[in-house]
């Protein structure tokens, strides 16, 4: 079941103050961003009042009563005249601080958990661990953006990091939870767009890196058997190390995520929630479009809140399969070059 027909509003709360009434609205969250974002805008007659808003203020965001996001400003522009006037907001969760300054740090022997947690902490940017996660013998950033050292380490892992509604970080598997709803094309929504994306694929994958105490060169690879001629990608590993067997699974998991993404699918649905809450990325849901082929379970990578210019609320989704954020050599499909037995559901 889908909540569509409950109105659907959006705060900004600050200061013990409630600000609504936004006319245009994007809220957006993805599984491959340390940082949900968002973009309200309101226009009235008049010249209007001024949030009190300073380069320190923590907002939240909440939709539907249900808290969406925590986020510090990036900007706020105005514009005014004896007429009207025009008010936004644009602003990103409290992670930002990990994708725009840069910063050195070395850390050994820990846990890849406790590792996230100490480079988070002095941004003052809450982080929860899902599950046990292994050592990580040696991690190193010199003058670095850490979202990129972060989500290098995250992904050698077959882990995902992203941003939590608190302004937070979650380090997590991807999710496997029951569907939280089915979507069925002709009910739910009423257009899509498929996308079958070739370039992402590549038919040599080899991440190369570096034992230090041995002083040997060290690689893992794995081929695209779908691809029949010479398209490869080579990746330096990343400075926290890891021994063949790390690099074997970067290079499985670089191949299945880019196999997975190489099939998305994106459309809108009326309102922001769906039964048992707000739509989120690393959810699951079932998807039925019965003249493509398709009834599969897929994950959602990307997640829009809108307003859309009839004022209606809408939720944009991209969803791809779940193996797009595993490592494992499992898949449950094969890809053929330029063949359309890659629709999700084939088997090998």
């Amino acid at each position: 079941m889908i909540n569509q027909d409950i109105p659907s509003t959006v705060e900004l709360r600050f200061d013990g103050v409630r600000y609504g009434f936004w006319q245009n609205v994007e809220i957006h969250e993805s599984i491959d961003d340390l940082c949900s974002s968002v973009r309200l805008s309101l226009s009235g007659d008049g010249t209007g009042t001024s949030l009190p808003l300073t380069v320190n203020t923590v907002v939240t965001v909440w939709v539907d009563g249900h808290l969406a996001a925590t986020v510090r400003p990036d900007s706020y522009p105005r514009r005014m005249d004896s007429k009207s006037h025009t008010i936004s907001f644009d602003g990103r969760s409290l992670a930002r601080e990990l994708v725009d300054c840069q910063y050195s740090k070395t850390l050994s022997g820990l846990k890849l958990g406790e590792l996230v947690k100490r480079i988070c902490e002095p941004f003052k940017v809450p982080v929860t661990i899902v599950g046990e996660t292994a050592v990580v013998p040696h991690f190193a950033m010199q003058c670095e953006m850490p979202a990129n050292a972060l989500i290098n380490a995250a992904r050698a892992a077959n882990l995902m990091l992203y941003a939590t509604p608190n302004g937070g970080l979650i380090l997590t598997p991807p999710g496997k939870d029951a569907p939280v709803a089915t979507l069925i094309y002709g009910e739910h929504f009423k257009s899509y767009g498929i996308v079958e994306d070739f370039r992402q694929r590549y038919s040599d994958y080899v991440v190369k890196g570096f034992d230090y105490e041995g002083g040997n060169a060290l690689k893992g690879s794995v081929k695209d058997i779908g691809i029949s001629y010479f398209r490869p990608m080579h990746i330096v590993a990343d400075k926290q190390g890891g021994g063949l067997g790390g690099l074997k699974r970067r290079a499985e998991l670089e191949h299945n995520r880019r196999l997975a993404r190489a099939f998305r699918i994106d459309f809108t649905l009326c309102g922001y929630q769906h039964a048992t809450g707000l739509w989120a990325v690393n959810k699951q849901v079932r998807v039925v479009i019965p003249h493509e082929g398709i009834d599969s379970v897929f994950l959602i990578g990307d997640r829009t809140f809108s307003r859309d210019e009839n004022g209606g609320s809408v939720t944009h989704l991209q969803v791809m399969p779940r193996d797009a954020f595993i490592g494992e050599e499992k898949l449950k499909r094969k890809h053929k070059a330029g063949s359309r037995a890659a629709a999700p559901g084939a088997t090998k």
